[in-house]
């Protein structure tokens, strides 16, 4: 599970820090930044998946031109906050143990990158992994170091602490900078095995990773058997739903929540091919009526997106939903989050949605309101804000007599959060302390 963002100079976020949750749920106006947090972890999976910096910002295109990767949003002259000339990602896990009941906190990870040389493209100029107490490696441009350790313009020397300490030199190694070292470092047989396995154990995070803006268009199409993993805007539905319903269990789970938010008394499911061989999915009511997925509702079908990405049997770790709510009836907005819960509590996945909808937030139990966080931009300042909602003053008071998604409605959020910052009209570091 993620635990810890951070973001310095990326997108419209000049300096932020947030601790996430099982469930996390992100609040804010249109333009407040919402969609930069998806860019920021879209960033992390990049590095995760072993892409170039280039790659990573712009498009990568496999085998016959096929696109296998959408850049991050606005390119690398957009990357960086106010044009400035590096922006720099961090993050850290909280990981299942070995051997131990329990997790532990994983090494911090940063990742800081110039993008000021339209020539030579996007470069790392900072990356470590570890503690003061153990790094796997370090390298960085700190004013001790002579020579300096970047060579050239496309060769990076990484330090080996000798005895965990950075301070204490060790062997260096040559890397490219145009290539996160992370991924590098891993695939090297010569560097330590214990730094290799480090490095692996936080790729294999960052891969977890799933980001989903359903478009019910995209759902609706057939798909391949065998293509058992939801694309992004849910492509393949139809493939991962007929996984899914190989597993009995699965299958009743998916049923029993899909009578439960829509008016549909749907009772199994057939998938009937075309002379292609792809796959289509029908709803078949109590009744013996079957609903194909061209004529199924939008709502119906991107609830549908949203369980089968939760119950796959490739499923990810992490999952990002863009307006998860979307097409959701009002009356059924408490049992899509208790369905989200649930499934965080049973298969030890992490949700993090952005939404609009400030009913959302009533419906929210102990656990996932504690992580709830508001991201907003003052009027006075350039950059996004990130707050957990729980931080804000005297807040716990004020919801024994006030729901608090009247609150965010009225705007009564972002105001608490402006005119509680210690400077205000000065750009700051906020952090959400779980």
């Amino acid at each position: 599970m993620l635990k810890t963002l951070r973001l310095t100079n990326f997108k419209s976020f000049q300096r932020a820090e947030m601790d996430l949750g099982a469930l996390t749920l992100v609040v804010g106006t249109n333009a407040s930044g919402k969609s930069n947090l998806r860019d920021a972890l879209r960033f992390l999976h990049g590095v995760g998946l072993g892409y170039s910096l280039a790659d990573i910002l712009g498009e990568k295109y496999g085998a016959g031109g096929v696109l296998q990767w959408r850049g991050i949003r606005g390119g690398v002259r957009e990357v960086a906050f106010d044009g400035s000339p590096e922006f720099e990602v961090g993050c850290q896990f909280r990981m299942p143990s070995k051997g131990r009941k329990g997790a532990v906190v994983s090494p911090p990870y940063s990742l800081r990158v110039n993008v000021a040389d339209e020539r030579t493209g996007p470069r790392v100029v900072k990356e470590g992994l570890g503690t003061d107490g153990w790094y796997p490696f370090y390298w960085d441009s700190h004013p001790r170091e002579d020579p300096p350790i970047q060579k050239g313009e496309h060769q990076i020397r990484v330090r080996h602490p000798r005895g965990g300490n950075y301070r204490s030199h060790g062997k260096v190694s040559e890397y490219s900078s145009a290539r996160p070292v992370l991924s590098q470092f891993a695939e090297r047989e010569r560097e330590p095995a214990s730094a290799r396995r480090a490095c692996t154990s936080l790729l294999d995070a960052l891969k977890g990773m799933r980001f989903l803006d359903l478009d019910p268009d995209a759902i609706r199409q057939p798909s391949q058997p065998g293509q058992a993993v939801l694309g992004d805007r849910g492509e393949n539905l139809s493939s991962v739903l007929q996984a899914i319903c190989e597993d009995a269990d699965r299958k009743a789970i998916l049923l029993s929540w899909l009578r439960s938010l829509t008016p549909m008394d749907a009772v199994d499911f057939d998938f009937k091919t075309d002379f292609t061989g792809r796959v289509l999915v029908h709803l078949v009511e109590s009744s013996g009526r079957t609903i194909s997925a061209l004529s199924a509702s939008d709502g119906t079908l991107r609830f549908l997106a949203l369980v089968a990405a939760l119950l796959s049997p490739d499923t990810g770790r992490i999952y990002f939903f863009e307006e998860f709510d979307n097409g959701i009836h009002p009356t059924r907005l408490h049992l899509l989050l208790q369905l989200v819960q649930q499934m965080c509590r049973e298969q030890g996945i992490q949700v993090i949605g952005t939404t609009h909808n400030p009913a959302m937030l009533a419906f929210l139990e102990a656990e996932a309101l504690d992580s709830a966080l508001l991201v907003y931009r003052p009027d006075h300042a350039p950059d996004s804000r990130i707050r957990r909602i729980m931080d804000l003053p005297d807040i716990e008071r004020i919801l024994k007599t006030n729901d608090l998604g009247h609150l965010h409605s009225t705007g009564w959020l972002e105001d608490a959060a402006v005119f509680s910052e210690p400077d205000l009209g000065q750009p700051q570091q906020i952090v959400a302390q779980a």
